[in-house]
Formats: C-alpha cells, sequence, structure tokens
C-alpha cells in the first residue's frame, strides 16, 4: 500500500548549495569587514575608536587623511614604493617569461632536473634567507640603497612566476612556433613576437600577484633600509606608531591611503587574475 507521504512535494532546494552559500557568506564578510573597519574608523576621533569600535563615525573627520598623509610624508614613501616596486616587478617578469618559455618549449639536458630544483623556492620562507641575504648585500655594499630591494624583490618571487608562466606556455600550439621559423623567425624573434604576446592574461596574473605581494613587503624594507629618506610604505607606517603611545586614528588614516590604491588595481584586473590562474592549472 502506498503512503501518503510519497505525494508530498520534495524540498526544492539543495542543503549542500545552502551550507556552501552560508560558508562563501561568512568567509567574504569575515575577510571584508575588518578592511571596512579599518576604512570607516579612520574617519572617527581616537575617543570614538576607544569607547565604540564598531559603530560608524558620529561626524565624519575627512582631514585626517591629509593630516596622515603631511605628518607621514606619505608622498615621498609612495616615490620610493613606486619606483622599487616597478622596476623589480619589470625585472622579475622579463627574466621569468625567458625561463619560463626555456622550460615549456626547449629541449636541454637537465631541463626537468634544474626546473624541480628551482621549485624548491616555493618551499622556503623568505625569514629563511634574511642573514645570509643581508651579508650579502654587506659585502656588495648595497645596503640602505634601492638595489638592496629591488634584486631580492626581483628574484625571490622567480620560482612562483616562472611556474606559473611556464605552465601557460604549455597551452600553447607548437604549430605556431612551426610557422614562425618556417618565415625565417629565430629562437629569440618566435619567443619576442609570437609567443611572449599570447601569454598576456598569464602576463597580467603575475604582474598583478607580484604588485600587491611586494608592495607589501615589510621584513626586507626594514632590515635592509635604514635611511628614511629611502623607505618604502610598509616600513615608513611603523613612524606613526610611537614605544608609548599610537595616534590610532592616524595609523589607520595612512593603512587605508596605502591599501585602497591596490585593492582598486586588484579588482580592475582581477578577471585576467583569475583567467591566468585558472588557464594550465591542470598541466
Amino acid at each position: 500500500m502506498r503512503s501518503n507521504t510519497d505525494a508530498l512535494p520534495k524540498p526544492t532546494f539543495a542543503f549542500g548549495a545552502v551550507l556552501h552559500l552560508w560558508v562563501s557568506v561568512t568567509v567574504v564578510v569575515g575577510m571584508a569587514f575588518p578592511l571596512a573597519w579599518m576604512l570607516y574608523s579612520s574617519f572617527k576621533t581616537n575617543q570614538e575608536i576607544a569607547l565604540a569600535p564598531l559603530a560608524l563615525p558620529s561626524e565624519w573627520q575627512w582631514h585626517h587623511w591629509a593630516e596622515a598623509w603631511r605628518l607621514g610624508d606619505l608622498g615621498r614613501l609612495y616615490l620610493n614604493s613606486l619606483l622599487v616596486t616597478g622596476v623589480a616587478v619589470t625585472a622579475l617578469v622579463l627574466i621569468a617569461s625567458l625561463a619560463a618559455y626555456a622550460f615549456a618549449r626547449l629541449r636541454f639536458p637537465g631541463r626537468d632536473a634544474l626546473f624541480y630544483l628551482l621549485l624548491i623556492g616555493l618551499l622556503l620562507p623568505p625569514q629563511t634567507v634574511v642573514i645570509p641575504l643581508f651579508f650579502l648585500l654587506r659585502d656588495l655594499q648595497l645596503l640602505n640603497s634601492y638595489w638592496a630591494l629591488i634584486l631580492p624583490y626581483a628574484s625571490w618571487p622567480l620560482a612562483l612566476t616562472i611556474y606559473l608562466l611556464r605552465s601557460y606556455y604549455l597551452t600553447l600550439e607548437r604549430e605556431l612556433e612551426d610557422a614562425a621559423r618556417i618565415d625565417g623567425a629565430g629562437l629569440f624573434q618566435t619567443y619576442a613576437y609570437v609567443m611572449f604576446p599570447l601569454v598576456r592574461p598569464a602576463l597580467a596574473t603575475v604582474v598583478i600577484l607580484n604588485l600587491v605581494n611586494l608592495w607589501n613587503e615589510l621584513l626586507f624594507a626594514m632590515l635592509f633600509i635604514q635611511d628614511d629618506a629611502l623607505r618604502t610604505l610598509p616600513a615608513g607606517l611603523l613612524a606613526f606608531s610611537g614605544y608609548y603611545i599610537v595616534d590610532t586614528r592616524l595609523v589607520l588614516a595612512a593603512l587605508s591611503i596605502t591599501t585602497v590604491p591596490v585593492l582598486v588595481v586588484y579588482f580592475v584586473f582581477q578577471r585576467q587574475v583569475i583567467a591566468g590562474l585558472t588557464t594550465g592549472a591542470l598541466d
């Protein structure tokens, strides 16, 4: 005999989908709220931040950003960060693209062994090389100069950058190279005029990822630069924190000024970043 419950309509939603949505919303809110709190708290007074840390400002203090910019000399820090990060990322991408092309498309003895040896760099945290790198830069008389940051910044992310670009090169058809060689193009011409323009999605990915990471790098910037005139933004922001007292409103304003441009760049190019990361992911 058929039960009456068999005629009841089944739920139209899946529990897994609801759980996935709940977890996604929780993660997004958990990651976005500290950023939002920093932004709106930078317009509050120190008293409001202490007494009502989660509340919105009773009166928006827009002059905090201008005061933080002036007192922290953020204009000079911005120029230093732009110079160091721009030169380092440019050199990093050019070197990594050449190496990735060689590992992906050329055949030479020891290619695979050398590539896997290079990937060891993915396992080592920067803290493990700070002391030997410091002595190396000291012996080269590069400490307390822009090169003390440009050279480590252009070399330390090479392993991950080469890995991502190599994965993208492997997705390209070899017929393109064969056609270029038939037309008389040499090895470097094939790379520069045929293959390099085709990896623009991957290039956008590695440029944005390295730009964000190097823009926010603090350890090397603190240890290798002692002159305040050469400091980058992360190291320069430490001047807002005194030994006995911290002006919270100015700290949050300076952090907001530093963070917002990077977020804007990332959100503008987020599609290129996602496309570059997913292409070749299964290779």
